[in-house]
């Protein structure tokens, strides 16, 4: 009967608990860096690690492409307002084990995309200056030249096919035409997907961001199967995106070939700068860098079971250091708590938030693991030792940060907007992982396993129906920065506002839990847990959540019409 702890207006209550702490070494690879001095003092004073400085807003990145009739800028501001929100407070100071703590780094926030155009930007300027080959100065400075402008266009292509979902939302008082909407949601995303061939001939730290972003655009209602089939594909791109990080942090210092090429040793010449401050300001956005890239990989390897590209997989996974470093700045995050006193205030909140969806990574990592220990048939011993480690990192989890979370929970109508969408994404996130843990365990028929897990998945579930709901009554606004034109699309004074789950940047996560609670509450209505009434109201809670989210999406017209046929047969 636990679906008697149900949400009550708007609030959740969550599950969640955890313990440890310490620093380790704050970066991967440091062999083989080049960086210009003066290059990297100049840029620090654009690009800050510091949380007093505003870090580059997106539009100093990408300039509108000039063939597009859509509102780039309301395309802009929902991509910084709620992507780069959630993603940035993952790369700031207690969100990255890389740069735990460090006073430096921005405390809640870190622009993806700016930082990644920084590093582009440093690497430029010393490759110039280290380049032993002869070109004539007009054409190297032309080539150069163009590369960064068709880089940083793919960049706005990709922003903007993956905003495009929210047009629709673009006019809170006179309605969009829905098929002519469509139409350019369409348009939007081929013109990105026809693009990424020449993103992955490109390495760059933009590129890389660039086929991740195609890797979460959704594929839109009304492309067929064929079209579906006959180009690149969003997990190809994320693969691809993963390779390039790879190869930009080993940096090419021996010979590779292949049967289509083969690339002579490099003879340009990378060694650190003699200046302190510039070669950390290089290091620390390198490493934060690399953390995304470990997001983007953990994140593939348990929604898509893919192998892990830049961290190891079942075998050798208790030793990685990165994940090593998670779990000590977990134990030197809950020495810090211990000294709070007094009420959840928002700076608070931001870190607890930070900390713990870092250590919700590392949750992921070991599920993912998991998943494929049972997928690949390894045997008992392997499989016992990645269930023993996710069983341990959950009462970590809940140890350090459940009474925290909790704390957040009872002050959330008193904290930002931003606050409330990371809150929300960190509880989301972190239950659904309990979730397909279960699902993988159930698929293999390994119930022996389940026993163990029985007190999570009761709290997952509550949380997980908690959350959607708290994602359906609350609400956040997307505001235009000044300097733009609202007036173009009926915006009132530049700001719309709607549910938090309409604008949740990450819909497929929805789209997933939803389908794993509607198995559970069908359980439990078999199992006479719950009653019919109990049963139609928990389901109405799962539908309101799918009828929020953008229905431009196939996944998500798919997955609203299987629900109403299921409901149908009922």
């Amino acid at each position: 009967m636990h679906w008697i702890r149900e949400v009550r207006n708007g609030s959740a209550t969550t599950g969640t608990r955890g313990k440890k702490t310490r620093r380790g070494a704050s970066n991967g690879s440091r062999h083989g860096h080049s960086v210009s001095t003066e290059a990297v003092s100049k840029a620090a004073h654009r690009y800050s690690f510091s949380s007093e400085l505003t870090p580059l807003s997106i539009a100093s990145l990408i300039t509108p492409a000039e063939d597009l009739t859509v509102d780039v800028p309301w395309l802009r501001a929902v991509f910084t307002e709620t992507w780069e929100t959630i993603f940035g407070h993952w790369m700031s100071r207690y969100g990255c084990p890389f740069v735990f703590g460090d006073e430096n780094i921005a405390e809640s926030f870190i622009s993806i995309s700016s930082l990644c155009g920084q590093l582009d930007k440093w690497m430029a300027a010393d490759s110039g200056r280290a380049n032993d080959h002869t070109y004539s100065g007009f054409s190297e400075a032309f080539t150069d030249i163009d590369t960064d402008h068709q880089t940083r266009m793919s960049l706005e292509r990709v922003i903007l096919a993956f905003a495009a979902r929210w047009l629709p939302l673009a006019s809170s008082s006179t309605p969009l035409d829905t098929a002519s909407t469509q139409e350019t949601i369409v348009r939007l995303w081929r013109e990105a997907r026809a693009d990424m061939l020449n993103v992955i001939n490109r390495p760059t730290y933009r590129s890389m961001l660039t086929l991740y972003l195609f890797g979460l655009t959704p594929i839109p209602d009304g492309i067929t199967d064929e079209e579906e089939l006959s180009g690149m594909s969003g997990s190809l791109c994320v693969q691809a995106s993963l390779q390039q990080v790879y190869m930009l942090r080993v940096r090419q210092r021996s010979l590779q070939f292949s049967g289509s090429k083969v690339s002579p040793v490099t003879e340009k010449t990378f060694s650190l700068s003699p200046d302190p401050v510039a070669t950390n300001n290089f290091m620390n956005a390198e490493s934060i860098a690399h953390w995304a890239a470990l997001i983007f990989d953990t994140s593939a390897s348990l929604t898509l079971s893919c192998r892990p590209i830049l961290s190891s997989g079942l075998f050798g996974f208790e030793s990685d250091w990165c994940w090593c470093l998670v779990r000590s700045c977990t134990e030197l995050f809950q020495g810090t708590i211990s000294g709070w006193t007094g009420e959840m205030t928002e700076s608070k909140a931001n870190q607890v938030i930070a900390a713990g969806s870092m250590t919700k990574l590392r949750t992921w990592k070991l599920e993912a693991v998991f998943r494929e220990a049972l997928r690949d048939g390894h045997d008992e011993s392997a499989v016992n030792k990645v269930y023993n480690e996710i069983i341990d990192g959950i009462e970590q989890f809940n140890q350090v940060y459940g009474d925290l979370l909790e704390a957040c929970q009872k002050r959330i109508h008193f904290l930002s907007q931003a606050t409330k969408l990371r809150w929300h994404e960190l509880i989301l996130h972190y239950n659904i992982g309990i979730l397909l843990i279960v699902d993988a365990i159930e698929a293999t028929e390994r119930y022996d396993l389940l026993p163990r897990l029985s007190a999570a998945r009761t709290e997952a579930e509550i949380s997980v129906l908690n959350v959607l709901k708290f994602g359906i009554e609350n609400t956040y606004t997307i505001t235009l920065r000044s300097g733009t034109s609202p007036g173009s699309i009926g915006l009132d004074d530049g700001r719309t506002t709607v549910p938090i789950l309409a604008i949740d940047p990450y819909p497929h996560h929805v789209v997933a839990a939803v389908q794993l609670m509607r198995k559970a509450v069908d359980r439990d209505l078999a199992t006479d847990r719950i009653n019919e009434d109990t049963h139609s109201n928990l389901n109405g809670i799962l539908r309101r959540a799918l009828d929020l989210l953008p229905g431009s999406s196939k996944s998500v017209v798919s997955a609203r019409r299987q629900v109403g046929l299921d409901m149908d047969d009922t």
